[in-house]
């Protein structure tokens, strides 16, 4: 059986950064008056990550359940629950391309406010994933 927990690497530093760990001072992300625009751009893109990753586990829970429904149904028209199924995965699929959306325009906005060089072929995506890799691993 899948296993269906949300796995967001950056929950721990999500949690930091809402708690202005003093810590985080060298990345630049607080001054005197609370979180850069770096650190606010930060805390969008974890936050978007976070809702992303609960998507996917959403898309995979109703996806099993629908599974389990139709192994069993008999041929000819659907019942309901598998139509009330259907149509909560299309609900929650929406979603999850709606997450991911907010999650590649938060890693655009991220970059910018870092002022990271985004390799052409790489994209905003890849380029803050090695950054939180090397930056907050």
């Amino acid at each position: 059986m899948p296993n269906f927990t949300a796995t967001f690497p950056w929950a721990t530093q999500l949690q930091r950064l809402q708690q202005r760990d003093p810590a985080w001072a060298s990345l630049a992300l607080f001054d005197e008056t609370g979180l850069t625009d770096a650190g606010r751009a930060l805390e969008q893109l974890l936050q978007a990550g976070q809702a992303f990753a609960q998507s996917d586990v959403d898309v995979g829970l109703v996806a099993d359940e629908l599974r389990r429904y139709q192994k069993f149904a008999p041929p000819g028209r659907p019942s309901v629950q598998i139509v009330q199924l259907r149509r909560q995965q299309s609900t929650v699929q929406q979603a999850q391309r709606m997450a991911r959306q907010a999650f590649i325009r938060q890693a655009d906005v991220l970059t910018r406010a870092l002022q990271l060089v985004v390799p052409v072929k790489l994209g905003p995506v890849v380029t803050v994933e090695r950054w939180l890799k090397a930056n907050l691993g």
